[in-house]
C-alpha cells in the first residue's frame, strides 16, 4: 500500500483544458436547486461568485466508477487506492463575474498530493486547481482539497477555529433529501453518500445521507448575496470540519466585520460541521 501510495506524486502537474458555455439553463437550475430566484435569466447577465461550478460536468462512463460513485481516475485525477473520500474545502478568488452566453474555458492541474496517518491508517490529500477564463481573461481560480481514507475512517483531525460569540446573520434550513437530490443533479455528481441512503449506511457506516458540503457552500455564498447585495463577493473559502447528515435542521451564521465575514455551519445537534471565510469587494 506504501509503495502504491508514494507512485501518486508522479501525477501532480497532471492537467487538462475543458471548454464550456454559461447558459442560462443551467444557472436557473442551480437556482431552483437552492429555492432563490434565478439570478441572470438573460444574455449577457453577470452569473453569482462562485456558481461556475455547476459547469464543465465529470462525464465519467459507469465502468470508470469506483464502489461509491466517484470516478476511479482519469482526466487528472490520480487512481487513489483507497475506497472512501469526501471534499475536505475549497479556496475560491473571484476576479470578473462570469456572464450568460460567455465561451469558457477551464484549466485543471493537480496542484499536490500529501500522504498522511491521522491514526486510522493513510489517507491521501489531492488539491486541484481549476482556473476559469473567458475572452477577458481570468475569471476565477479554485483550489480543492480531496480527502481519501480507509474503511476505518480518515482519524483524527485537526482543531476547529474559534468563532466569533454572536452571529449578525442566521438560517436554519431542513436537511431535505430533495434539495441534495438536486444540487447533487446540476453538478452531475454520483457520489453515492448524497442518494443512496442504504449504501451510506450499510456499507459506509454513516447515521444517514450527507449533506454536500458544496450544498453548505452554495447556502452560504447566498446569505452574503442576500445580506450584502451591493459587495459581491471576491473571495470565499470553506472547510469541512465533520459531515452534515440529514437527521435534522442545520444553521447557517456568519459575523460581518468590514469587507470580512467569518462564517461557520452548525449540525442538527449543535456540533460544528462546516467553517468558511468570505472577502467582499470593496464599494
Amino acid at each position: 500500500m506504501a509503495e502504491s501510495l508514494d507512485d501518486l506524486q508522479k501525477f501532480v502537474g497532471n492537467n487538462q483544458t475543458a471548454e464550456d458555455v454559461i447558459t442560462a439553463s443551467q444557472v436557473g437550475r442551480l437556482a431552483v436547486a437552492l429555492d432563490v430566484d434565478h439570478p441572470a435569466p438573460n444574455k449577457g447577465d453577470p452569473v453569482p461568485p462562485g456558481w461556475h461550478s455547476v459547469f464543465f460536468p465529470p462525464l465519467v462512463p459507469l465502468a470508470r466508477l469506483r464502489e461509491d460513485g466517484q470516478p476511479t481516475g482519469g482526466g487528472v485525477a490520480p487512481p487513489v487506492p483507497l475506497p472512501r473520500r469526501r471534499l475536505l474545502g475549497v479556496r475560491g478568488a473571484y476576479n470578473d463575474a462570469l456572464r450568460v452566453g460567455d465561451d469558457v474555458t477551464k484549466i485543471t492541474e493537480v496542484s499536490s498530493i500529501t500522504i498522511d496517518d491521522r491514526g486510522a491508517g493513510p489517507v491521501v490529500t489531492v488539491t486541484v486547481r481549476e482556473t476559469v477564463s473567458t475572452n477577458r481573461g481570468t475569471a476565477v481560480i479554485d483550489e480543492r482539497d480531496v480527502l481519501y481514507f480507509g474503511e476505518d475512517g480518515p482519524g483524527g483531525t485537526d482543531e476547529p477555529p474559534s468563532l466569533p460569540e454572536t452571529a449578525a446573520w442566521t438560517r436554519t434550513y431542513e436537511a431535505n433529501p430533495v434539495m441534495i437530490f438536486r444540487l447533487s443533479a446540476v453538478r452531475f455528481n454520483s457520489h453515492r453518500i448524497h442518494y443512496d441512503r442504504d449504501y451510506t449506511t450499510g456499507t459506509e457506516g454513516y447515521p444517514g445521507l450527507v449533506v454536500p458540503v458544496t450544498l453548505v457552500s452554495f447556502l452560504m455564498m447566498e446569505m452574503c448575496r442576500a445580506e450584502a447585495p451591493d459587495t459581491p463577493l471576491s473571495a470565499f473559502s470553506y472547510q469541512s470540519e465533520k459531515p452534515v447528515f440529514d437527521l435534522g435542521p442545520y444553521t447557517i451564521s456568519g459575523a460581518p466585520d468590514g469587507d470580512r465575514v467569518q462564517m461557520w455551519t452548525t449540525d442538527y445537534e449543535g456540533a460544528l460541521a462546516v467553517t468558511a471565510n468570505a472577502t467582499l469587494a470593496k464599494r
